[in-house]
Order: C-alpha cells, then structure tokens, then sequence
C-alpha cells in the first residue's frame, strides 16, 4: 500500500472514492430510493434566471441549491421555490427539508418559512459562517 497526496485531484478518481462509499452505505440504509428534483424559473427567451434543486432520499428532502437572477430578487419567487418543493416533499411523504446557506445569502430568509437553523460553521471560509437549517413537515 502507498499514499498519495494531491492538492489537483482527477475527477475520476474522486468519483472512484465517493463510489467506494456509497457501496456500503448502500448495505446499511433502510431505503435506496432517491431522486434528484429540480424546479426552473425561465424567462420568455427560455433562459434559466432561477430555480431550486436537490435530492429526495427516504424521510428527506435535502435542497442544494436555490437561486434567483439578482435583478428578480425580493418578488416573492424564493417563496413560491420553497412552496413548490414544500408541496413535492409532502407528495413525496417526506418528514423533513434540509439546506445550508453562507451568511451573506439567505440565512434571514428560510427561518420566515419555518426553517429552523441547527448548526453554524464559524470562520468559514475565513471569517464568514455557514448555516444549517431543517424544517420539519407536518400534514
């Protein structure tokens, strides 16, 4: 055996660990049923200017990304994004919502939505934070 070490990893070889992984978390999860979403904001010209997108996994809806072009900012899209995935989650059977956001994206909009924040990275990546938020689904 040998260890090597790379600051300019190849993408293959990352996929081969995150593989190698999965594998066995595959042996132990009580469900392999996921799926990605995604839910776009189009323009007349077609354009994507926003959108939402993430996984289902069981109980789980993790969100990985929500964006909206800056220019259409504070027209209520965000909410109407969060609602539309709030209603594929309950669709879904899904108990729980879960996302990240840098302190200078959205930590102040998701808790107006019931998103409870239950975890701050401090100093990241400087001198900035990193929140986690969770909203539990009832219905």
């Amino acid at each position: 055996m040998k260890f090597e070490k790379t600051l300019t990893p190849e993408e293959t070889d990352i996929i081969k660990l995150r593989d190698l992984l999965r594998k066995y978390n595959r042996q132990n999860f009580e469900t392999l049923e996921h799926s990605e979403f995604a839910i776009y904001i189009r323009d007349e010209d077609e354009n994507i200017v926003g959108g939402i997108s993430g996984e289902i996994f069981g109980n789980w809806v993790d969100i990985e990304y929500l964006v909206i072009h800056e220019n259409l900012r504070g027209q209520g899209l965000g909410k109407a994004l969060l609602e539309k995935v709030e209603s594929m989650a309950i669709e879904h059977r899904c108990r729980y919502l879960f996302l990240n956001t840098f302190g200078f994206q959205g930590k102040d909009f998701y808790p107006k939505f019931g998103f409870k924040e239950v975890y701050v990275k401090q100093d990241y990546p400087l001198t900035g934070t990193d929140h986690f938020f969770v909203k539990e689904l009832s219905y």
